[in-house]
């Protein structure tokens, strides 16, 4: 597929060296046609002034035809990398969803969406191109049925996929103008991309655009979020909670090994899906880049979840992840959150004090969540220390959970597409032309969406 897709782009590039070939013989027939007469009025005239102007008039006709030269080379260049990238002979740093991106991309321009930085392929795009995206890179092809989450950023939507009636949540996020939006689109596209190899981290089915939106369409796991399930069940029981944040371990070291930091670590966005695994989601504010002793600094994450560091505007690292883990260990194993929140950071930082701990609690998990909550990050277990040594995880056989060989404590409810009504989703109320957002399209490789 991905062979036809570069023939097929061979062959527009062809076309459009065809059109400026035939343009350049037309414009520099003209052009001599006028120069020559240029040059018999000319030479009726013998005045310095007549000569300077007519040195000018050459030196520009001169400039037109090196412009025009290099506008065919830079086409020609276009068609002989492509050829050379299809032949092997030259290495790129291209990614194997490029021709994605340039569907993606040249069904944009002609929705009247606008491109950023113009090349000589944009100016030149036929109106007549009949560009279709593939299904799973068009909004047509969901269906929609209700909102399952909102934020700042947007929404997230329930959705089957058409074509194969598979449950997915679609995450919209408006495209606002500015640059950093836009690169909390395109950081967010990364990682979810680079997910794909840890169970625990919410996989991406693919990601497209509008003018004014940029859609994730995501896994959908049915059985909601440990807030939920907080609020329905109250506390958890231990050994949901062991299995539970022992996947989350696994999530979370993935992350950090690959210099990401999530920032925002909350029940809200630790899911389980359906078969009953956890699905850590939601990298809108994640750090990216954090390797070694690299550190970040701001405010970040939500209010309750905070380490103290965050709170007080220090450089931290991925500590701050660890606090947070404890934070929601404490509560869906108690049913209460260790610490008040407070909409002023400092506030927040003077309220967190030892937590108590209730007589049911096992002193192992007591240890534990000791150890998470240390306000010295440099202390803190996960950041110093062998989490996964830890004595309440003594019976998680590690290598298993990892390749999802253990069975789960708890498996949601099975739904289908046909249990849900179809809704017709929001419309943005601003509908401003955007930019398009650079590297977005993608489609998992791994998706069979065709079946």
């Amino acid at each position: 597929m991905e062979e036809s897709r570069i023939r097929s782009r061979e062959k527009e590039l062809q076309r459009h060296i065809s059109c400026v070939e035939e343009e350049k013989d037309k414009i520099k027939k003209e052009s001599q046609e006028v120069l020559v007469r240029s040059k018999s009025h000319v030479e009726e005239k013998t005045s310095d002034e007549e000569k300077k102007k007519r040195k000018r008039s050459d030196e520009n006709t001169d400039a037109n035809k090196k412009l025009n030269l290099e506008d065919k080379e830079s086409l020609q260049r276009g068609v002989s990398e492509e050829q050379e990238d299809k032949k092997g002979n030259k290495k790129r740093p291209r990614s194997p969803e490029d021709p994605l991106e340039a569907i993606d991309y040249i069904y944009f321009i002609l929705k009247g969406g606008s491109g950023g930085k113009k090349s000589c392929l944009e100016v030149r795009e036929p109106a007549h191109l009949d560009v279709k995206r593939p299904a799973p890179l068009d909004i047509q092809s969901y269906t929609f049925y209700k909102v399952i989450g909102r934020g700042s950023f947007g929404q997230v939507m329930l959705a089957s996929f058409k074509p194969t009636k598979q449950l997915v949540a679609i995450k919209k996020v408006s495209k606002k103008i500015n640059e950093s939006n836009y690169e909390n689109i395109r950081k967010e596209a990364r990682i979810l991309k680079m997910a794909r190899s840890c169970p625990f981290v919410c996989h991406p089915y693919a990601a497209f655009q509008s003018e004014v939106e940029a859609f994730f369409v995501l896994e959908y796991a049915s059985g909601g979020s440990l807030y939920s399930m907080i609020c329905k069940e109250g506390k958890l029981p231990v050994e949901r909670i062991k299995f539970y944040t022992a996947e989350i371990v696994i999530g979370l070291q993935f992350l950090h090994s690959n210099g990401i930091v999530h920032r925002d670590l909350k029940p809200d966005n630790i899911l389980v899906d359906k078969d009953g695994h956890i699905k850590i989601c939601d990298f809108g504010i994640s750090a990216e880049g954090l390797f070694g002793r690299k550190m970040i600094c701001g405010l970040a994450g939500t209010p309750g979840y905070r380490a103290p560091e965050v709170l007080l505007l220090n450089e931290y690292n991925a500590g701050a992840d660890w606090w947070s883990f404890g934070v929601i260990m404490y509560e869906i194993a108690t049913g209460e959150q260790p610490f008040s929140p407070s909409g002023c950071a400092l506030r927040e930082y003077f309220l967190i004090k030892t937590p108590e701990y209730p007589s049911y609690m096992s002193k192992e998990m007591q240890d534990l969540l000791s150890k998470l909550l240390e306000k010295n990050k440099k202390k803190r277990l996960g950041v110093k220390g062998k989490i996964r040594e830890h004595p309440l995880y003594a019976t998680i056989k590690w290598n298993e959970l990892e390749e999802k060989r253990m069975m789960p404590p708890f498996q949601p409810e099975m739904k289908s597409a046909d249990d849900f009504n179809e809704i017709s989703p929001e419309v943005p109320v601003d509908t401003s032309r955007r930019e398009r957002v650079e590297e977005l399209s993608y489609v998992d490789p791994t998706w069979h969406w065709q079946e």
